[in-house]
């Protein structure tokens, strides 16, 4: 029955919510890494659209106090964050907020807080992250590094991902 379906998916994302001091993440690579950016944004569209808003807030919050100049940690250790290569866990980031904006589930102060750091990825893709992404002026595309994307190996093990993936602009755009 699709009642019990729904209720055993929320229970089997419980699982994957840990906590993270005062507030959550999400142990999004398990077994392999712990929290893990791009992931853990993946899965909490998920998260919002089960209604765990508050849980998802918490996550947002533990990452956003980690942005800096427009980049946001793939894993976080305690109060520490390292490996920023990554130009698509941002843009998760940002659609997580605006969904939840527009479920209006949240208070505007928390809103507005995730938007401050939404506002400061935006702005530092348009001057250009430290790491290397940026925004083309000409095409007002996202060129991205390498091993950036969901593809995080690097070339030639893989699939070159370097420059314009389609799956970057679609975030970017939406």
């Amino acid at each position: 029955d699709t009642l019990n379906l729904a209720e055993g998916l929320r229970q089997a994302m419980d699982l994957y919510i840990v906590r993270r001091n005062e507030l959550k993440t999400v142990i999004a690579g398990y077994p392999w890494f712990l929290d893990w950016g791009r992931d853990t944004f993946i899965f909490m569209r998920g998260m919002i659209a089960a209604g765990m808003i508050e849980d998802s807030i918490s996550i947002l919050k533990a990452f956003a106090a980690f942005e800096e100049n427009g980049t946001l940690p793939n894993i976080i250790y305690g109060k520490t964050a390292g490996n920023r290569d990554t130009v698509d866990a941002q843009l998760w980031f940002i659609r997580c907020v605006k969904e939840i904006d527009e479920l209006g589930a949240a208070s505007k102060r928390e809103i507005n807080e995730l938007k401050k750091t939404s506002q400061s990825i935006v702005e530092n893709y348009f001057k250009g992250t430290p790491n290397g992404i940026k925004v083309d002026s000409r095409s007002g595309l996202v060129w991205t590094p390498s091993h950036f994307t969901w593809m995080d190996t690097n070339y030639p093990a893989c699939t070159p991902r370097m420059g314009y993936p389609v799956e970057i602009q679609a975030l970017w755009v939406s």
